[in-house]
């Protein structure tokens, strides 16, 4: 069987086929611009990294700056292996690693510090799972010990490294007691074991005197024994009273084994909301300014097997209907003061093993070298987030086919509207008419950026074809970046009301962000630097990125030429179609209004 085959094969639970092409009809919506409670993007703009150790691997570099390219799409990283750093691993803790091979050796933080900061220097908030154990703690990375007066060092040693090198920064960051405590692969022993490793860890943090969030228990959320473990967590919070504990944190996905077919995000409304009622029955005067954090949302169980929606506009349909369920817990329970977090564990690029292979990353491989990579539909669910503004809009009116999730929000200067389309089951595309009023600007600029089958799709580019041709590989760059249903329409005049009205048309799963802002005269602030590096033939442009908030797009021109896609959201580009010799590359930005800034400008060759 040819390799293709084999792999295609291999690609378990791949997307329904739309039974009929029946389009549902008459969807309305209408929201108003009237700012109203906080929305917080934030909630939502996290990923997971499996080991501390990758974090500083080539690969993971060309993530990180990726990341970084786009301000405010990644907030946070959440990695394991802090404490038992010094080798990498893939999927599970095999080695006590080298941060205190024994109780007479020094404890060693180099490994985890430079992860730290390959996190910090990128603006980026790190999400630190306290594990696992070293050989001065423990006789295995995830054997509990017969007592735990080494944990509690360790974890202190560690807290004043942080501080050390990082200052009050380190307040704002999270600490979570361990990860799937009722799972083999992280933990060898029984969950009343882990509550001793949770309470010590606790005294550590405290005795430390460091003022930072720490929470867990970081659970597997599986059916029939996420919820009455959570319980036994909540109630030995009640119980103990001096124990701290900022956020829950647990893990339930869209599927956890063969029973569940296909992802379903009523398994994570139920588990975030089991969660929070079992808290305010069990351990009430918890409640108010705890954080319920399903930090592992994910579609499917199993990062390292392969799953093609991971690669389709499914998997960020899936995320941006999940922050905005989310999102709406947080606004239910706001009175009991309780708010929602979710994230997916989505940024394991060293289990990519070959171009769009359906292991869980928001970027893959384009080419034989691990460190080429190009976006996958995913990582635009995070640059329409980055666009959401502070406060939530309202809704006027509605009327919705199941599936169809929407949220409006209100910064200063712009309002965006996220709507997604994830049916639980065969569905055909939903036609929308929609309504934006009480716009507050004589005349506004509206762009409609969308992630479907065929807009800002690598994959779809690549011919859904998980061997492309290196010949291929220009075009699907092109391709990968987060792109527009229409063209961009500056400088409209608002209906009576301040109103703008459009059609929608959204297919399953597919995700559109309507972004609507002020004209106005002034350009974009040029870079104030560009950087151009060769390598294997490619140029990789980076600049400092944009901070006005009606920036639109990036161009990048080679020798005069515009070589990237309008628009640019990222301040990065990868050229791939580099001609030999010398070039000079130039980078500006260019506003909604169509306002173009002065270039920056730098030769390569």
């Amino acid at each position: 069987m040819h390799r293709r085959t084999l792999l295609r094969t291999a690609l378990a639970g791949a997307l329904a086929t739309p039974g009929c092409a029946v389009v549902t009809p008459g969807a309305t919506l209408v929201h108003t611009a009237q700012p109203g409670t906080p929305f917080q993007a934030d909630a939502f703009n996290m990923a997971g990294v499996f080991d501390a150790d990758w974090l500083l691997d080539a690969r993971y570099t060309r993530l990180l700056d990726t990341m970084a390219a786009s301000p405010g799409a990644f907030g946070t990283v959440r990695f394991f292996g802090t404490l038992n750093a010094g080798e990498r691993e893939a999927v599970a803790p095999t080695s006590s690693g080298r941060v205190w091979p024994s109780l007479d050796a020094p404890m060693d933080f180099s490994i985890p510090i430079a992860a730290l900061d390959a996190l910090v220097s990128r603006g980026m908030i790190p999400f630190v799972g306290l594990t696992f154990f070293p050989g001065a703690v423990s006789s295995g990375p995830i054997t509990p010990p017969n007592d735990y007066a080494a944990w509690q060092r360790l974890v202190r040693g560690f807290l004043d490294a942080v501080v050390t090198r990082f200052g009050a920064a380190a307040a704002h960051w999270w600490f979570e007691g361990w990860n799937e405590p009722n799972m083999p692969p992280f933990w060898a022993g029984s969950f009343d074991q882990y509550l001793d490793l949770y309470r010590a860890t606790s005294e550590a943090v405290v005795a430390s005197g460091h003022k930072v969030r720490l929470g867990g228990p970081a659970l597997a959320y599986l059916p029939g024994e996420g919820r009455p473990l959570m319980e036994r967590f909540l109630a030995f919070l009640h119980r103990e009273p001096w124990v701290k504990c900022d956020f829950v944190s647990l893990h339930r996905k869209g599927i956890w084994g063969p029973s569940e077919a296909e992802p379903r995000l009523d398994r994570l409304e139920a588990a975030a909301r089991e969660t929070a009622d079992a808290l305010l029955r069990l351990a009430p005067e918890r409640a108010r300014g705890m954080v319920v954090v399903n930090n592992e949302a994910d579609m499917k169980v199993g990062f390292n097997t392969p799953y093609e929606p991971r690669m389709t506009e499914q998997f960020p349909a899936w995320l941006a209907a999940s922050a905005i369920l989310h999102d709406r817990l947080s606004t239910e329970y706001a009175v009991s003061g309780i708010r929602f977090m979710a994230a997916a564990d989505h940024a394991n690029q060293h289990l990519v093993q070959a171009p769009f292979d359906g292991r869980r990353s928001v970027m893959t491989r384009l080419s034989a070298d691990a460190a080429d990579l190009v976006k996958l539909p995913v990582f635009h669910f995070h640059e329409m987030l980055r666009l959401l503004g502070g406060r939530h809009g309202t809704t006027a009116a509605a009327r919705l086919p199941a599936g169809l999730f929407d949220v409006v929000t209100v910064g200063k200067n712009s309002v965006a509207v996220l709507l997604t389309y994830y049916p639980d089951g065969p569905a055909g595309p939903v036609d929308l008419d929609y309504t934006l009023q009480d716009l507050p600007w004589h005349q506004v600029n509206l762009v409609r950026f969308g992630i479907n089958s065929a807009l800002s799709n690598s994959y779809t580019a690549a011919g859904r074809n998980l061997l492309p041709r290196v010949a291929d590989a220009a075009r699907i760059r092109v391709a990968a970046e987060l792109g527009v249903a229409e063209p961009i329409r500056s400088g409209i005049t608002p209906e009576e009301g301040g109103a703008v009205r459009l059609h929608v048309r959204l297919a399953p799963f597919e995700t559109a962000l309507i972004w609507v802002t002020p004209t106005r005269p002034e350009p974009p602030a040029a870079p104030t630097w560009l950087q151009a590096t060769s390598e294997n033939g490619n140029a990789v442009l980076r600049w400092t990125s944009g901070r006005e908030p009606d920036l639109y797009s990036y161009e990048v021109r080679r020798d005069g030429q515009l070589i990237s896609p309008v628009p640019l959201r990222a301040a990065m580009w990868v050229d791939a179609a580099r001609p030999p010799g010398r070039h000079t590359y130039g980078v500006r930005g260019v506003s909604a209004s169509g306002v173009a800034g002065a270039a920056v400008l730098n030769v390569l060759g």
